[in-house]
């Protein structure tokens, strides 16, 4: 598994700007829909709708959330939009430099 997309040189603007949800799909439709949410919540929807290079990487279909480090949090083949604007809603309230953030992520388990 990918553990971070930082030496991916598409997404180095996004690097400690903004969140990032790679979505490499052929219908990427359902979370194009979500795209102002996603941006209300500091996160940038990158959408690879032919085969390139995140698809080669990343596996096709597939929904990756990055956090603002373009660590990996979240991959599958699929993800509910609502599940991704989930996750990124916990990302942007999360302090990345308290130690309680690794509790949040534990607690939070299936329902983020």
């Amino acid at each position: 598994m990918v553990s971070n997309l930082r030496d991916v040189p598409a997404l180095w603007p996004l690097r400690g700007r903004r969140l990032a949800v790679v979505a490499c799909l052929d219908d990427p439709a359902p979370l194009e829909a979500r795209r102002s949410e996603l941006a209300a919540h500091d996160a940038e929807l990158v959408v690879e709708g032919t085969p390139g290079e995140l698809s080669a990487r990343l596996g096709r279909p597939s929904v990756t959330v990055c956090d603002r480090w373009l660590e990996v949090v979240e991959h599958a083949p699929s993800l509910d939009p609502d599940a991704v604007l989930a996750r990124v809603r916990l990302l942007d309230s999360s302090c990345e430099e308290c130690p309680q953030a690794g509790v949040e992520w534990a607690l939070s388990g299936e329902a983020w």
